[in-house]
């Protein structure tokens, strides 16, 4: 992530996130497909609507799996700001969308979309701190 070499963790971790985000796909699609064409009784709309959640869920397991897994002190540290950046951008974001939901009466964020404002603040934290941390020959 933050040198050229890849330590075996984070193949292990990009292998496994690899795996979950087809599983996302494949559970989403057959999740929206079951509701469409055989959602009527209730339980199984909330099977259904719960679902999709277990691949991310195992996402961000892995992010935690990753970090104890890496031995590289500083990928490791990186990687926790990475992730608390990308906390705190969420929880902005949240914080203020929640404010204006209350005073302002506007509506609420699009659903899914927290998940994705957490990786987007994790990735540009994880690109500023390779473009901080660039030597002279790169």
């Amino acid at each position: 992530m933050f040198c050229k070499t890849t330590s075996a963790a984070q193949k292990s971790y990009r292998r496994d996130i690899g795996r979950f985000l087809v599983a996302y796909a494949v559970v989403l699609l057959c999740s929206s497909w079951f509701v469409k064409h055989d959602g009527g009784e209730r339980f199984y709309l909330y099977f259904w609507s719960v679902i999709p959640s277990i691949p991310v869920l195992a996402m961000v397991v892995r992010m935690g799996r990753y970090l104890r897994e890496e031995k590289d002190e500083y990928v490791r540290l990186m990687t926790m700001q990475a992730i608390l950046m990308g906390t705190g951008i969420l929880v902005a974001v949240m914080l203020v969308s929640d404010f204006l939901r209350a005073f302002a009466n506007t509506g609420a964020l699009p659903p899914f979309v927290g998940f994705m404002i957490f990786c987007a603040g994790m990735a540009g934290t994880q690109l500023v701190q390779r473009l901080r941390n660039r030597t002279s020959d790169e």
